[in-house]
């Protein structure tokens, strides 16, 4: 018994420290914070716990955790992206028109701002914040800037105003250490369906027009061509005149009565050269030979 009684007292000292004092470990990714139930200093530890071992009373404390790395929402109308409901955002324009988007989101959580995270909303459970609480500030974030913009602004480039909301929205969950990582639109925005009737009609007429101004283009172009070949040829033409009446003035100049007289004796030559002996009965001229007809040239 002697040796029993000490080992009885060592095990129920240690169930008792396991009782009240308690142990866990904060993983990577995570941060934890301990809360105090009980005492004077009742609340949130003013600095979050860094991973690893963490200890703690039992009876008046907690530890909670919450992960830092990116956190995802898909807020959608289709059932099989994101929730199996309708989470679509719903907000009005300037001209009071209905629109409906889906919207994708990225989050992360700061650190040195968890305490603060918990003493707002009590709970680790960050689905219920994202798909609630952070869900409801983008929606009004939304109809508050949709107000400025018209639907072209909307459905066209719409960068300015996703710009926008986005800023808006990083206002409102900085105090808390949410950090927006990504936002955007999941496909385009839905407005009436009366309204894309009319946004497809009038992107098709400035198709129409924005073709008839390119025939128009290509008609000019193609007859400045037209005029440009007209007139290379005409320029062709008066080119090739000049040439050659400038080439008939030369020949003309170079014609002389010496010349001629040259060109006569040739041919008188060229007669002589040619003369079988006969004379011809009938001759022209002075009797000259070059000169002379063979009108009954003899037979052999």
């Amino acid at each position: 018994m002697k040796r029993i009684l000490p080992l009885l007292a060592f095990a129920g000292l240690l169930l008792l420290i396991m009782m009240f004092f308690g142990c866990t470990r904060v993983g990577p990714g995570y941060v934890g914070i301990k809360v105090s139930m009980a005492g004077t200093s009742r609340g949130v530890d003013a600095y979050p716990a860094t991973t690893g071992w963490v200890f703690y009373n039992r009876m008046t404390e907690s530890v909670f955790e919450y992960p830092t790395f990116v956190q995802t929402a898909k807020w959608t109308r289709d059932p099989n992206e994101g929730h199996p409901v309708n989470e679509e955002i719903t907000f009005t324009n300037k001209d009071s028109m209905l629109i409906s988007a889906d919207i994708s989101l990225s989050y992360t959580l700061r650190s040195e701002k968890v305490p603060a995270f918990y003493v707002k909303f009590r709970s680790d459970d960050l689905e219920k914040f994202t798909h609630g609480y952070l869900r409801n500030v983008a929606r009004d974030m939304f109809n508050e800037t949709a107000g400025k913009y018209s639907i072209e602004q909307i459905m066209g480039d719409n960068g300015p105003f996703l710009a926008e909301v986005r800023q808006k929205l990083q206002t409102q969950v900085d105090p808390i250490g949410v950090v927006i990582e990504q936002f955007g639109l999941i496909g385009a925005p839905r407005p009436p369906e009366a309204v894309i009737g009319s946004i497809n009609a009038k992107v098709q007429a400035q198709q129409i027009a924005l073709q008839k101004q390119n025939e128009i283009m290509q008609a000019e172009a193609e007859a400045k061509k037209a005029v440009a070949v007209a007139e290379g040829e005409a320029k062709a033409k008066v080119a090739l005149a000049e040439g050659e009446a400038k080439a008939n003035q030369l020949l003309a100049g170079s014609i002389s009565p010496v010349l001629i007289e040259w060109q006569k004796l040739r041919v008188q030559q060229q007669a002589i050269e040619k003369w079988n002996g006969v004379r011809p009965q009938v001759e022209a001229g002075s009797g000259t030979p070059g000169l002379l007809l063979n009108v009954n040239p003899p037979h052999p």
